[in-house]
C-alpha cells in the first residue's frame, strides 16, 4: 500500500489541500484515480495513493503538504511510503523496492525531497536535473505497522474526477490546450511536410 502520513492538520484541511493540488495538474491524472483520508488516534492522518502516482507526483504532493504544515518546530510531519514502480527519479533496478519520501526544503531555490530506500540506499532531489545519492546519510528506513489495520476500516474518498470534471480534462488534453502539447503537434507537422517535400524531390527531380 502506498501512503502519505500527515502530522500536524486535520482530516479536512488534508483533504481539501489534496483537492487544490490536483487543480494545479488539471491534465495529469486519470478522472479514476483516487485518494482516500483517515484519521489515526494520535491524530495524525493517512492518505492512500492510486496505484498510478509516480514518485515524482508524490515528492511534488509531499512538498505542497508540507509547505502548509504550521508547526516548524518539527520534523517530517509528512512523510509518504511507496513502493517504486517508475523511474522518473530513480533508476529502474529500483523497481519494487519500498521507499521514504520527506521534504528537504520548500523554498524557491530549495525545494527538494530525500528518498529514503529500504535497502538504506539514499537521494536528494531538487526537481532539476538527477537525484543524487547521499553516502553516510545516517537515516535509517522504518516503515510505521499502525497504518496495516487501516485498509479494512472506513474512509473518506474523492476522485480526481470530482474535483476536475472530466470534460475539462480531456480538452486540457487537446493539441490547443497547453504550449506542450501544441509543440508536439508543430513537430509532428514539421516531420510530415519535410517527408513530403522530400519525397517530391526524390521522384520528380
Amino acid at each position: 500500500m502506498d501512503y502519505i502520513k500527515v502530522k500536524g492538520l486535520q482530516k479536512d484541511e488534508v483533504i481539501g489541500l489534496v483537492k487544490e493540488w490536483i487543480k494545479l495538474y488539471p491534465h495529469s491524472f486519470n478522472p479514476e484515480v483516487n485518494f482516500w483520508f483517515y484519521e489515526l488516534a494520535d491524530n495524525q492522518v493517512v492518505i492512500g495513493l492510486h496505484d498510478d502516482l509516480s514518485t515524482l507526483a508524490v515528492s511534488l504532493l509531499i512538498i505542497y503538504l508540507t509547505s502548509a504544515v504550521k508547526n516548524e518546530t518539527e520534523q517530517n510531519q509528512v512523510v509518504a511510503y511507496l513502493t517504486v514502480d517508475d523511474n522518473e527519479i530513480l533508476l529502474k533496478q529500483n523497481y519494487g523496492r519500498r521507499a521514504k519520501i520527506v521534504a528537504k526544503g520548500t523554498e524557491d531555490d530549495n525545494t527538494g525531497v530525500i528518498i529514503l530506500l529500504e535497502n538504506n540506499y539514499c537521494v536528494e532531489y531538487y526537481f532539476r536535473g538527477k537525484a543524487h545519492q547521499i553516502k553516510n546519510h545516517g537515516l535509517v528506513f522504518e516503515e510505521p505497522n499502525d497504518v496495516e489495520s487501516v485498509e479494512n476500516a472506513e474512509k473518506e474518498e474523492i476522485f480526481v474526477g470530482d474535483i476536475i470534471p472530466k470534460k475539462m480534462i480531456e480538452k486540457s488534453l487537446e493539441p490547443d490546450a497547453s504550449p506542450l502539447n501544441k509543440l508536439m503537434w508543430y513537430a509532428i507537422s514539421g516531420i510530415v511536410g519535410l517527408g513530403i517535400g522530400f519525397l517530391l524531390v526524390y521522384f520528380y527531380f
